[in-house]
């Protein structure tokens, strides 16, 4: 590539004139110029030297001046870059928010195809993915706490969008919308903005024509048809699956259950094994299986929990009834005598060190590649998509909510068994600090921790654990605190009614002091998409900024 062409140099002389401050100024005009001994009055005034700067010369003070000028401009285009490189940074999280400067009011509003009914709460049911920085909103399945199971002859009302509606959080454009048939489920999806993919499968249609829909973030699509065997149910999964559980070997039978949860066998044993197969969801390429073994298990823990039609269905146990959940990259099989979490690539993550087999254990996602893989027995274990153990932990990792700018220094881990208490632990394994009221961690910042202790909310060092400040919401006692947001310099606390009855309430506290910023209410839950603060109403969603 050839060298842009050398420009002449540009040259600045600076002439000191004569005088006792370098200048000799009119009290009229303040000319220093003088032509002919008089003074030259089609000159520009010069400017006066500043105050304190009067016994200088002017060149002195001129230099002294600019400087002082170079300085704030500096300073000020340095904190624009910095909120600037902030806001973005905010942009990458599901917690974080542009700005919580002011207190935001509504900028666009999309209404819901079937608005939620007065008598349904505003508790965060509907289940939402990000992909590519729009909001993606599939429709409200049967087992949406926001649908009315008995809402008397005829199928229940599924309130929401009736497509998948992918929704602009900066502009509330509908980008697309894409429909589907009898029966929808979409994955992989979350109750907030958590969860994010490349690519959203949905399984939809009739029992004995199930499809297999592929949706990419700019609203494309691929389609193809299921082939079922006998008992097999097709489910969306992360990654790009689409996942099939079938129970193998000879039928247990049904156990009958009366409605006081009386059932004819107390226990189920024998059961049937699951076989789960992942494939290409476009293209149904198989990529990996894997054998879901049996574990006996009281029939009654059984009656309706993983039946669809449950609490409508009459009060019987199928004990090959199976389910599975799509995380952000896990498999979730539950079912009668079954409970698993695999990984995107096949690897069962819940039996890491024997957990699992003695002890039921959780697996939580970390974050990209990293699991949390707990039990009562074990404390945890923090694994690798190939089910390595990387640390071990005495105690269970919190996965609270964490700013984007916070460093990766400190697990918070809960040690007891008590309601209160938690221990900041560094990635060595060594305790960075004890904390003995806190009942959960609001915020992880980048200097603060904000702490939940019942009726107190708390700033605290995060180097040190030493108490910043505290705040008191003495009126919010019977609200629901729900979520929390930030911008990096404020963190913004939801609460939310118990019973959906009245509004909720944002409240901003300044992440240094803890001072109060600004409150507003709210009328459903709010989520953080793309940096941009995003609201769910019983009409529809609404952009606050």
């Amino acid at each position: 590539m050839p060298r842009p062409a050398k420009q002449e140099s540009v040259v600045f002389d600076l002439v000191e004139v004569n005088g006792p401050d370098g200048d000799a100024y009119d009290d009229a005009n303040g000319a220093a110029d003088e032509v002919g001994g008089r003074p030259d009055v089609s000159a520009e005034p010069r400017p006066r030297p500043p105050a304190g700067l009067s016994g200088l010369p002017r060149r002195t003070w001129v230099l002294a001046a600019a400087a002082v000028a170079g300085v704030a401009v500096t300073v000020a285009a340095v904190d624009l870059v910095r909120d600037h490189r902030r806001a973005e940074l905010m942009r990458t999280s599901p917690v974080g928010v542009e700005s919580l400067a002011d207190r935001p009011a509504e900028t666009w509003a999309v209404r819901f195809d079937t608005p939620v009914d007065m008598g349904q709460g505003t508790s965060m049911d509907q289940r939402v993915v990000i992909m590519d920085g729009l909001l993606v909103v599939p429709p409200t399945d049967a087992q949406s706490n926001w649908v009315d199971p008995v809402p008397g002859p005829g199928e229940p009302v599924l309130p929401g969008f009736e497509e998948v509606v992918a929704i602009d959080p900066a502009e509330g454009g509908v980008a697309w919308r894409v429909p589907l048939g009898e029966r929808p489920t979409c994955g992989p999806t979350g109750h907030d903005a958590s969860t994010s993919t490349e690519v959203l499968v949905c399984v939809h249609g009739a029992d004995d024509a199930r499809e297999v829909l592929v949706i990419a973030p700019d609203g494309s699509t691929r389609t193809r048809s299921v082939e079922l065997a006998e008992g097999e149910h097709v489910f969306p999964g992360p990654d790009g699956l689409a996942v099939r559980a079938v129970r193998t070997g000879d039928p247990a039978g049904a156990v009958e259950c009366d409605v006081s949860g009386t059932c004819s066998s107390g226990y189920l044993t024998p059961g049937r094994d699951v076989r789960v197969t992942a494939e290409d969801a476009g293209t149904g390429a198989e990529r990996w299986t894997s054998l879901v073994e049996f574990d006996p298990m009281s029939s009654m823990s059984c009656q309706g929990a993983f039946d669809p039609g449950w609490p409508t269905a009459d009060p019987a146990t199928d004990p090959d009834v199976v389910t599975v959940g799509a995380g952000t990259e896990t498999v979730v099989v539950d079912g009668c005598g079954v409970s698993a979490t695999l990984s995107a690539s096949g690897i069962r993550l819940d039996l890491v060190g024997d957990a699992g087999l003695t002890d039921p254990a959780w697996v939580t996602e970390l974050g990209p590649g990293r699991f949390a893989v707990q039990s009562e027995e074990l404390g945890t274990a923090v694994v690798d998509e190939a089910g390595t153990t990387l640390h071990t932990l005495d105690g269970w990792i919190r996965t609270d909510a964490t700013s984007p700018d916070a460093p990766a220094d400190l697990w918070f881990v809960k040690t007891t068994t008590e309601e209160s208490g938690f221990e900041a632990v560094r990635q060595d394994g060594s305790v960075a600090w004890s904390e003995r009221y806190g009942r959960s961690v609001l915020l992880a910042g980048r200097d603060v921790v904000v702490v939940n202790r019942g009726n107190r909310v708390v700033g605290l060092e995060r180097a040190t654990g030493a108490e910043l400040w505290s705040w008191s919401g003495d009126d919010l006692t019977e609200m629901i605190r729900s979520r929390t947001l930030t911008d990096g310099e404020t963190v913004a606390l939801e609460y939310l009614s118990r019973d959906g009855s009245s509004d909720g309430l944002l409240v901003t506290l300044d992440l240094d002091t803890g001072r109060q910023l600004w409150h507003m209410p709210l009328a459903g839950p709010a989520i953080a998409v793309d940096g941009h603060l995003v609201e769910f109403t019983r009409e529809g969603v609404r952009g606050l900024g």
